[in-house]
């Protein structure tokens, strides 16, 4: 049953991180969103910035160990922690710049990251915890993936940011197709969706599930949306390669999710509660998404412990420079220290 909390929260979160493309022009809501997914899956370069804030977490109790419970001091650090990222995107080259700026327990933590088709490079903080050498210090650290994945026995994978947006756009398409527009979907007025005043908005979307529609929404997840994922990602290899699975094992899961489905709608009934999970998006003038922000409100309910998770989180994010000339944050190092090399030092297995 863990598998089927899992599955649960994917495919109830998917819901609202793979509608990631809004309105268009005054067309009709869920048209609009799927012509906007089409349009944004054609950019060759965008800047956005993005910020992801934890409102509330619970997690059920453990035991105390040393005479401290551990999940009380998860918790308290995670409350109110906050992400924000700063990101240029190319096609041509295949590469990404981020800045990360992570706002946790009262310290902020920043990390710079460059994305090629084969390579990350990442600044790491100089934290004592992580007991970083001199030879890391205010360098970048290079992880040749295609390489560790080779040295893993896996497939060779490199980091192909159009193929992963190729995914995303498809099982979007998907998904928005299984929920009806009468009962999810429904155009707004910018002021009253709360978008900022700085973006140029001529169509707003929201999407929204709670309590008055979440029975409807399970059977719809349950028994059209997930095995049509599942059945779009089988057939295609880039999409097997990026989650790294074989054909084989998605199909295998697909049978066992077909295998009984009235459990899994019984269980999602009786032990998921979504106050709230909404995905609102603006669109401008050229049918590109300008922006989006989300609300993740959900309870999780162990009914055989009457342990209960509660997740409330929200996100929004700005794009820019639609197809402009990209200007990328760093330049990428020449003297960056090897992940192999840093873990030899560190004495840790290369595998973490």
């Amino acid at each position: 049953m863990k598998t089927v909390q899992r599955l649960a929260y994917v495919a109830l979160i998917a819901v609202l991180l793979v509608i990631a493309g809004c309105s268009s022009g005054d067309a009709p809501p869920k048209q609009a969103l799927q012509d906007a997914m089409k349009n944004m899956e054609k950019l060759d370069s965008y800047s956005a910035k993005l910020s992801l804030g934890i409102d509330n977490i619970e997690l059920p109790a453990s035991e105390a160990q040393n005479g401290i419970d551990m999940t009380s001091v998860i918790t308290g650090m995670m409350k109110g922690a906050k992400l924000d990222i700063k990101m240029v995107y190319a096609k041509e080259p295949k590469r990404t710049d981020m800045e990360l700026n992570l706002l946790l327990s009262g310290t902020t933590i920043t990390i710079p990251m460059i994305m090629t088709a084969d390579k990350l490079y990442m600044k790491l903080p100089a934290l004592p915890m992580l007991q970083l050498p001199e030879s890391a210090a205010g360098k970048f650290v290079e992880l040749d993936l295609k390489a560790l994945a080779e040295q893993q026995g896996a497939a060779a994978t490199t980091l192909d940011a159009a193929a992963q947006q190729q995914l995303v756009q498809e099982l979007g398409a998907v998904v928005l197709k299984h929920f009806d527009e009468k009962t999810y979907f429904k155009s707004v007025k910018a002021k009253d969706a709360g978008i900022p005043g700085d973006v140029k908005a001529d169509q707003v979307i929201q999407f929204k599930m709670d309590e008055s529609n979440y029975k409807q929404s399970v059977q719809t997840i349950v028994n059209e949306m997930v095995p049509e994922l599942l059945t779009v990602i089988a057939s295609n290899d880039s999409y097997l390669q990026a989650i790294q699975k074989s054909k084989e094992d998605v199909e295998k899961m697909k049978t066992d999710w077909e295998a009984d489905k009235a459990a899994k709608i019984d269980y999602l009934n009786q032990n998921v509660k979504v106050n709230e999970l909404t995905f609102t998006g603006a669109i401008n003038k050229d049918k590109m998404l300008s922006y989006q922000a989300g609300k993740v409100n959900v309870e999780l309910t162990d009914k055989d412990t009457g342990g209960t998770t509660k997740v409330n989180v929200h996100y929004d994010m700005t794009y820019g420079d639609l197809n402009g000339s990209p200007k990328f944050f760093y330049e990428v190092p020449t003297d960056a220290v090897k992940f192999e090399d840093l873990m030899k030092q560190m004495q840790l297995p290369l595998g973490l």
